[in-house]
């Protein structure tokens, strides 16, 4: 098989899995526990910023098994980047559309387990009330679930897959010296 086929194709893969998960994360929040990723915040931890690095692993991987054990840096790069950010576009549009058009009362509710959570943190780290006061006032302020909130998040974690995809494509590139 070509390179760019096998590349395609392990990306395509990568962003199935991506979509998949962050829908499972979203139901998980959504039907059984609103306040789940606040009770665990862990879980968003490994979810958001250590199981992409697994999954960009493990297409690589696959990708380089397929081409008998050699992959280039451009191969190994885009497998991982088009599949994560794809991915993780599908499911932040999903969201989006969930919070802003479809629930918004699911919205309305996720934005006052936010202020719930960020009281008990604060109160637990000694913050003074005024603090806390100026904090959940700002929170109030902002649109923290709409359009504009998931989109500048999807920038934000874009960066960080991209990085992710160098790191790792750099790490796992073997040229095949026939070439």
């Amino acid at each position: 098989m070509q390179e760019n086929t096998i590349m395609k194709a392990q990306a395509q893969q990568l962003t199935l899995i991506v979509v998949v998960l962050g829908l499972l994360m979203f139901l998980l929040s959504y039907l059984v526990d609103t306040s789940l990723l606040f009770k665990y915040w862990w879980l968003g931890f490994v979810y958001q910023w250590i199981v992409p690095i697994g999954l960009s692993i493990h297409a690589i991987s696959a990708a380089r098994r397929k081409l008998n054990g050699f992959i280039s840096f451009k191969s190994a790069f885009g497998t991982s980047v088009i599949g994560l950010i794809l991915g993780t576009t599908i499911v932040v549009f999903f969201n989006a559309l969930m919070y802003n058009v479809i629930d918004t009362d699911f919205k309305a509710e996720m934005e006052d387990k936010t202020i719930e959570f960020t009281v008990q943190l604060m109160e637990r780290m000694g913050g003074a009330d005024e603090q806390i006061e100026d904090s959940i006032a700002l929170l109030e302020k902002k649109d923290q679930f709409g359009w504009r909130a998931q989109f500048m998040g999807l920038t934000f974690v874009s960066v960080f897959y991209l990085l992710i995809s160098l790191i790792v494509a750099a790490a796992m590139k073997k040229n095949n010296p026939e070439f």
